[in-house]
């Protein structure tokens, strides 16, 4: 399987490493944020990794969607993988792989949609949250569900320390996401829209 990532920040990071030990899979392109001197340990962490580990490497200002969305039919991509990619992808783009266009998004969807969801999560005071994989549509974390896995949220716990609790279930959120996308037989769960919320920025490593 063909991929092209579009990804940042830690969890952006982990799904790369995940994926890099996955069998049969080729990291065809890595699209990601950078900027020199940046002092935060993960702005750059993906652009490192992928620099240091080989792979082609776009920085996310430079890659236009009409390019990418050539290079997905030009080397036959499987499949594009997001996540806190904050730009919009049009159907254009998101619909050239052969399987589609997946996001990672650190909620249980339908609950916390956008770009803050473990601020919200922690401000009221969940219990549990997790990391959805869902296809991409044209909505804003809107697309059927392919695969989730949950993770306690304890008293203590920041934004940071979900995070770190949540790279652990990448690996294994990966894996089966990518053999459902694969099977033919599979049929991804729409999401329930009565029971969906919406988390505004304030966070974007989400």
């Amino acid at each position: 399987m063909r991929i092209i990532l579009l990804v940042n920040w830690g969890l952006g990071l982990e799904v790369l490493k995940s994926l890099r030990h996955l069998p049969d899979v080729e990291i065809a392109l890595v699209v990601t944020q950078y900027q020199k001197g940046n002092l935060d340990q993960w702005f750059n962490a993906v652009y490192d990794y992928a620099v240091e580990n080989g792979y082609r490497v776009i920085v996310q200002e430079s890659a236009s969607f009409e390019y990418l969305r050539e290079m997905i039919i030009k080397s036959n991509i499987d499949l594009l993988i997001s996540h806190a990619f904050m730009r919009i992808l049009p159907k254009t783009l998101f619909s050239a792989p052969k399987y589609g266009s997946i996001n990672i998004h650190p909620s249980l969807l339908p609950k916390y949609r956008g770009p803050s969801p473990t601020e919200w999560v922690i401000s009221k005071g969940e219990k549990v949250t997790g990391l959805t994989c869902h296809y991409i549509d044209e909505g804003i974390d809107t697309g059927d569900i392919i695969y989730q896995l949950d993770v306690p949220v304890e008293p203590n716990d920041t934004v940071g320390s979900i995070i770190e609790r949540q790279k652990n279930i990448v690996a294994p959120l990966l894996a089966v996401s990518l053999s459902r996308v694969c099977d033919r037989n599979f049929k991804p769960v729409p999401q329930v829209s009565e029971f969906a919320s919406y988390a505004p920025r304030l966070n974007t490593r989400g």
